[in-house]
């Protein structure tokens, strides 16, 4: 079972090619949407949003970042290019 599986579908927001940082049993882990693998998992909640920054910045996607319940807590948009922005193009924070 994904983090995409596990809660009801966000129909606000398309998850394909998106990197995602989420929690699931105790643990932190940021995969690609497309994929039912993380490719990061770990204690830190900050590390895995950082490895998810990274990894979204040099594809061009978006990086959605779930709370510990399973809600999109903030959604950042990066472009792909020979020198990526360190800063999201666009932001969105969707809790207070």
């Amino acid at each position: 079972m994904t983090s995409c599986d596990q809660y009801e579908p966000d129909t606000t927001h398309e998850l394909h090619a998106d990197v995602e940082t989420y929690h699931q049993g105790g643990t932190w882990y940021t995969r690609r949407c497309d994929s039912t693998e993380p490719f990061a998992s770990g204690a830190s909640r900050l590390r895995l949003i950082a490895i998810g920054v990274e990894v979204a910045r040099w594809n061009g996607l978006r990086h959605l970042i779930r709370d510990t319940d399973g809600t999109i807590a903030e959604i950042n948009t990066y472009l792909t290019g020979p020198y990526p922005a360190r800063s999201p193009i666009a932001h969105q924070r969707l809790r207070p």
